[in-house]
């Protein structure tokens, strides 16, 4: 049996703390105020260590998109149990995808390092692909807690019309009221009903 690789181990483990402290200057700072040395001055680290494993801000970029579009568009924790009814299950998803991805502060993040990066060609793809493939399985996992709609004309624009709505509110909510997001997030669970009992009922 090989042991394992301490100075790979240790290497990742700098990494993670690198990333960490580069999402941090992002969150407080804002996308513009990435920098090597920022990132350094926050991880109690050096410039040329953190140059060491990133040896670019564009390089730091990308694996701050990466892990963002991960932590963003990957979470499981708002998918509602099948054993409920189908308002529960729509109540649940909203609320739940609300509090836990879309009101939360490594949205606002997400979304101002996407921004950022749009004048960039080769980030701007690198979003495409990462994001293309974390959309997918949310179809999917969407499809599976309301398979009312699996036969559903338009099946994919209704989907992704329902994120699209989560993140517009994502991204108003500091210019908008608490009473205001939750009408619309009432309004969205309906939507959802709605789009299951035609299904339902054609």
């Amino acid at each position: 049996m090989s042991r394992p690789n301490l100075h790979h181990i240790k290497s990742e483990l700098t990494r993670e703390r690198l990333l960490s402290s580069a999402m941090i200057v992002m969150q407080e700072r804002g996308s513009s105020q990435l920098s090597l040395q920022a990132v350094a001055q926050a991880a109690g680290m050096t410039t040329g260590a953190v140059q060491h494993h990133y040896p670019s801000k564009a390089a730091l970029m990308m694996q701050v998109l990466t892990r963002l579009i991960a932590e963003l568009e990957g979470s499981t924790e708002f998918w509602p149990s099948l054993d409920w009814s189908l308002q529960r299950r729509a109540d649940h998803f909203v609320q739940q995808a609300w509090l836990r991805l879309y009101s939360q502060p490594r949205f606002a993040t997400a979304w101002s390092a996407y921004l950022a990066a749009r004048d960039d060609a080769v980030m701007t793809a690198h979003i495409i692909d990462q994001r293309t493939n974390i959309q997918q399985s949310l179809r999917n996992q969407f499809i599976a807690s309301f398979p009312e709609l699996e036969n559903r004309p338009k099946l994919d624009a209704y989907i992704q019309f329902v994120f699209s709505s989560l993140r517009g509110m994502g991204l108003v909510k500091p210019f908008a009221s608490n009473h205001a997001v939750q009408d619309q997030l009432a309004v969205l669970s309906e939507f959802i009903q709605s789009l299951a009992q035609f299904t339902h009922k054609t």
